[in-house]
């Protein structure tokens, strides 16, 4: 598996897709709502699944910010 692969996964590939946010947001510090929701789409299946991503965010150090959408 190529740094491409990772750096663009399908949209069927839950974990990649979370590995690339968290790139993103290490990168920038920060990941906005709307990046989490349009990086993830529908693919939490749980809101268990979101607070392990958000924690996951906190300890390596990127803020999420604007409004939680409800």
């Amino acid at each position: 598996m190529s740094e491409e692969d990772f750096a663009n996964p399908p949209a069927t590939d839950f974990h990649g897709r979370k590995r690339e946010l968290l790139r993103m947001g290490v990168e920038k510090g920060k990941l906005s709502w709307d990046e989490i929701r349009k990086g993830l789409g529908s693919s939490f299946a749980s809101e268990a699944e979101l607070e392990v991503f958000l924690f996951t965010c906190d300890q390596m150090g990127i803020k999420i910010v604007g409004k939680r959408p409800a």
